[in-house]
């Protein structure tokens, strides 16, 4: 990660990840960007931020699950205490960097404001890379439908941990919220835009230029989750009747759907219907407290391990014996026509 201070006072920040395809968040990452939001509350010559990718690859691809993944945490109480506290790191240092340290009630009453930060989005920005963008006060995204934008964290049993449940719906609302986020399916710039989760789109060679100018002219902001009044979009606050409609009937589809068995969607829901009655600081603490315990479960781990961990390790050849020779395979047989077999056949004549 780089740090450019320009003439400004505006701190352009580049996400790099040495020796890798695409930006995750991991240890190092979030111990150089926690660095950088503690000079950037503290150094009143800093007057806001822009943060961007170096890579072509995209933005952020969210975490890297291999931290969730290995064999140490068995689910205990300590293991739950230790996440939680990891985790809600995670939740605190985006909460930093979207108050500039301030107190969220001195940002309610107007007393106080919070430096801009802006987020110059260049590639797809997946769980907590979204996420990161949901934190920053402007959005701006590179013209190109191919950028998908998302939280499929569900999709490997676990739930957006960093931020995710709570700034979605405030920006995008209640349905359009648990939408994305229990169906794991991203969206392009332009479906984004429709839904106030970013609020540019602009050519990919000026993007940063765009984002730096809005950081220019507002040098004093405040998230609209931070400000006196602040309503989820249409008016859907937990009492009204849509949003009690819509908490119930989402429910009983999630309930019909997996059958109790797929823990990460009802905790999703559970996230969005605690975390629209609480001030936002709470509802921080509430999605990192559904994170420790899907992470402790058995499903989500073995979900992460089957579809991330060992399946990396599977399309790399990890366990192939060493010394072996590659064996050139010319013909294949199958033996049976059901289900498996026919699945088989096809896949091995589409592979040629």
């Amino acid at each position: 990660m780089t740090v450019e201070i320009d003439g400004d006072g505006i701190a352009l920040v580049t996400i790099d990840l040495k020796g890798q395809s695409m930006n995750v968040w991991n240890e190092a990452l979030m111990t150089e960007f926690a660095a950088f939001i503690e000079k950037f509350c503290a150094d009143d010559a800093i007057k806001g931020a822009v943060i961007t990718s170096g890579k072509k690859s995209g933005f952020l691809a969210g975490a890297d699950l291999r931290m969730l993944g290995g064999g140490g945490i068995t689910g205990g109480a300590t293991d739950k205490k230790e996440l939680f506290a990891r985790l809600f790191n995670l939740n605190a240092m985006l909460r930093k960097l979207e108050t500039s340290g301030r107190p969220a009630k001195k940002l309610m009453s107007g007393e106080a404001s919070a430096k801009p930060v802006a987020a110059a989005v260049n590639g797809l920005a997946l769980g907590g890379g979204l996420e990161l963008v949901l934190a920053c006060h402007y959005r701006v995204c590179a013209d190109d439908p191919k950028i998908q934008l998302g939280v499929p964290e569900v999709q490997v049993g676990l739930l957006p941990g960093g931020g995710g449940t709570q700034r979605l719906p405030r920006l995008a609302g209640l349905q359009q919220a648990a939408i994305m986020a229990t169906q794991g399916q991203p969206i392009d710039p332009a479906a984004a835009k429709g839904f106030g989760i970013i609020q540019e789109i602009a050519p990919a060679g000026e993007i940063v230029a765009k984002a730096k100018a809005w950081v220019k002219a507002n040098p004093k902001v405040a998230q609209p989750w931070d400000k006196q009044g602040f309503k989820y979009p249409g008016g859907a606050g937990p009492t009204h009747p849509a949003a009690v409609q819509f908490h119930i009937g989402s429910n009983a589809m999630a309930q019909r759907e997996t059958q109790h068995n797929y823990p990460a969607v009802q905790h999703i829901l559970s996230c969005l219907y605690e975390g629209s009655i609480v001030p936002f600081d709470t509802a921080l603490r509430i999605e990192s407290k559904y994170f420790g315990k899907l992470v402790t479960s058995p499903q989500t781990r073995n979900m992460i391990r089957t579809l991330f961990i060992n399946k990396q390790a599977a399309e790399k050849g990890e366990q192939r014996p060493k010394n072996v020779g590659k064996t050139p395979i010319k013909r294949v047989g199958v033996l049976g026509a059901g289900m498996m077999g026919a699945g088989i056949a096809y896949v091995t004549a589409k592979g040629g």
